[in-house]
């Protein structure tokens, strides 16, 4: 309902973040709306408040991030869902937005430098200003927003690093000493990346790894841990 906040729709109506966890940023207003961060989430859900934001009403569907949701990521996944739905009739958005992706594929994989942040920006700001229509014109919020809040993401992506560990081609998996060599998770891995090696602190062959998951799920000891940079 309008005037109510956006803090009073996610712990009042939707029960909180789920799993209790610390409540990041909401994206608001469908693929095309913006990422407002949790210390802004007492506005009130208002057209104008939103507009200045740098977010949207929309479609009015709210996406609750946690603090391990990677801001990066979240604005790559939006921009690539928009760049599915263009027409192709204007260059800004046919070719523009085609373009911020490939600057993210760089900056989520840690092959970014610093004038690549510089590049997105201006061509987000040159698609929303040119482009024929709504679409074009909107495609660019989820990047702005997360741009203006959470820049420092960004940067660190640049340096090589994705706190939350999502960007896998920047994470590598490692074992740590409370191994006890269970054999638990060599058995798991459907890649065969982690050898058979029981009463032994297991490795995990980096080049062989997927980075599915399943070696974390299995361990009993808390042993194996996604590293970043």
């Amino acid at each position: 309902p309008m005037g109510i906040t956006l803090n009073q729709i996610i712990e009042e109506i939707g029960g909180g973040v789920e799993g209790g966890e610390k409540l990041k940023a909401v994206q608001i207003g469908g693929p095309s709306g913006g990422c407002i961060p949790a210390h802004l989430c007492d506005v009130q859900v208002d057209f104008d408040a939103f507009n200045q934001m740098g977010a949207m009403m929309g479609s009015g569907g709210l996406v609750v991030l946690s603090e391990n949701d990677c801001m990066v990521d979240v604005a790559r996944y939006f921009l690539s869902f928009t760049c599915e739905q263009s027409c192709g009739k204007c260059t800004f958005c046919r070719v523009g937005i085609r373009r911020m992706l490939d600057i993210f594929d760089k900056i989520c994989s840690g092959k970014a430098v610093p004038a690549d942040i510089d590049k997105l920006e201006e061509l987000a700001l040159n698609i929303k200003k040119a482009s024929l229509c709504g679409l074009g014109k909107t495609a660019p919020n989820p990047v702005l927003t997360t741009l203006k809040y959470f820049r420092e993401e960004y940067e660190e992506h640049v340096n090589g690093i994705c706190k939350t560990g999502t960007c896998k081609e920047m994470v590598r998996y490692v074992v740590t000493d409370d191994c006890v060599g269970c054999t638990k998770c060599a058995k798991a891995c459907p890649v065969d990346a982690i050898p058979y090696t029981p009463y032994a602190i297991h490795t995990i062959h980096v080049e062989t790894c997927v980075q599915c998951g399943l070696c974390i799920d299995e361990c009993s000891f808390d042993a194996i841990k996604k590293v970043s940079g």
